[in-house]
């Protein structure tokens, strides 16, 4: 029998972040992960798509060398999906270990066990038969992917995300339900080595939830790449037959049409793990069942905290993170600033990448503010020329009367990058005029945010 100032169920990148600063605190931490440090994002998620994606770029890069004065590819070389997912196998293990040293080096208590809560001081490791205790419980269980109910994934054609990270072969036809940041990635990846890919999203665009000057110019992008896109339209029926899947999709006007596949990848959703682990023994409050929490991701009961994707709010890694540091710094007694949700950044790492931040233009106006916006196209910025990647624009929305920077909005090469500054200056409650008469270095991606702003105020530069 073992005493913790805190215990952590979860690995992932709210629990293994919460637990170091519990230890910088001076808490007493055991973390309880039942596969592999770093959860989902290291593991099935974030790190092995990118090192994916990685491959994609240099393949595309590869495919157009003579652009750049690199003759006498063709036929010369092959392309290896095979070696593209060990590299991503490769790089999910170096950063777990790395994770195992940060355990280490900080004296975290790690458990690779099955948490189950007896009570909310309470929790028994499934597998040792071990009890241990704790003053402050964090749930950070996560999440897990969805598909369409009484359709049942197989793991080898029909598919989950985890699914699709698991296999060292391209589909040759694949149908990717869902358009979010996941459905567009797997795409580009999947598309760049070969595989002919249709995208199947209820709602009328793709990237939905982005600013619509976004979904389009995506759209038509990859559109360019030969992905085909059937938006406004539902799955209605998925059958196994001899040579694949045969999907049965319905638009939104009622028209019928029936598509062969030999791949289908669910990239619709999460649910989170809020049974098998005695949560449900708790009594928390759930909300569309997600745990609820306050600003400093307390729930309902005194001293148990959740964190990550369990909470429903962003499910997204560096939201987990943060949310673990404000519950470190809670449970021990301080007063951390909570997170602002409204000004989370997002990333889309599909080809062209799309990245955001705050208020598109359409929830501004709904929001009856007067709303400024200036935009400035990847085609007209010299940096963007010269690597070839021209494509796509950095929107700016702004309040027409304060002037305050309300939402950034971008696609184009390294725009992911991009994004982490604007998110620094809307923290700062930056303006128009703030950014106008800052500078930006030439020649670079980044200066197209600086045309961005001068659009805003009716004096762009150089479009």
């Amino acid at each position: 029998m073992k005493d913790f100032d805190v215990i952590i169920i979860g690995g992932g990148p709210g629990g293994y972040v919460s637990a170091i600063r519990c230890r910088q605190l001076g808490l007493s931490v055991a973390l309880i992960e039942k596969e592999a440090l770093g959860g989902t994002c290291l593991n099935w998620g974030c790190i092995p798509t990118k090192s994916l994606l990685r491959n994609a770029e240099v393949v595309e890069e590869v495919k157009h060398a003579e652009f750049f004065g690199v003759e006498d590819l063709n036929n010369s070389y092959s392309i290896n999906y095979e070696s593209a997912y060990k590299r991503s196998r490769q790089v999910s293990a170096k950063l777990v270990k790395g994770i195992e040293f940060l355990m280490k080096k900080n004296g975290v208590t790690v458990f690779y066990d099955r948490a189950i809560i007896i009570n909310k001081n309470t929790v028994e490791l499934e597998l040792q038969g071990l009890i241990i205790h704790c003053r402050n419980l964090v749930i950070a269980a996560g999440a897990k992917a969805v598909g369409i109910p009484d359709i049942e994934v197989d793991g080898k054609v029909i598919l989950l995300p985890k699914d699709a990270l698991s296999i060292n072969e391209i589909p040759r036809k694949a149908a990717i339900i869902g358009a979010g940041a996941i459905g567009m990635e797997f795409a580009s990846i999947w598309n760049t080595y070969g595989s002919e890919v249709t995208i199947f999203e209820w709602f009328d665009r793709i990237l939905p939830k982005e600013d619509h000057d976004v979904s389009a110019e995506i759209e038509k992008a990859i559109h360019k790449q030969g992905i085909q896109t059937m938006t406004g339209t539902r799955i209605v029926a998925l059958d196994k037959v001899v040579d694949g899947i045969s999907l049965t999709a319905e638009k939104a006007g009622g028209d019928l049409s029936v598509h062969e596949f030999d791949t289908v990848l669910f990239a619709m959703g999460i649910k989170p793990n809020t049974k098998g682990y005695g949560i449900e023994k708790l009594g928390l409050e759930l909300e569309n069942g997600f745990i609820r929490v306050n600003d400093k991701m307390e729930t309902n009961l005194p001293n148990v905290y959740a964190i990550g994707d369990i909470t429903g709010k962003f499910p997204l890694a560096h939201v987990a993170s943060a949310q673990g540091i404000v519950a470190a710094e809670a449970v021990s007694g301080l007063e951390p600033a909570p997170v602002n949700y409204k000004q989370v950044p997002k990333c889309t790492y599909c080809r062209p990448e799309a990245a955001s931040i705050g208020l598109t233009e359409k929830e501004a106006i709904a929001m009856g503010k007067v709303v400024k916006t200036g935009s400035f196209p990847f085609s007209a910025n010299g940096k963007a020329l010269s690597l070839n990647e021209n494509s796509g624009f950095i929107k700016m929305v702004s309040d027409g009367k304060s002037g305050e920077v309300l939402g950034v909005h971008m696609v184009g090469s390294h725009v992911t990058e991009m994004i982490s500054g604007i998110s620094v200056a809307m923290k700062l409650e930056a303006t128009v005029d703030e950014f106008v008469s800052s500078i930006h270095p030439h020649p670079t991606l980044s200066e197209a945010i600086l045309e961005a702003a001068h659009g805003t105020l009716g004096h762009s530069i150089h479009i």
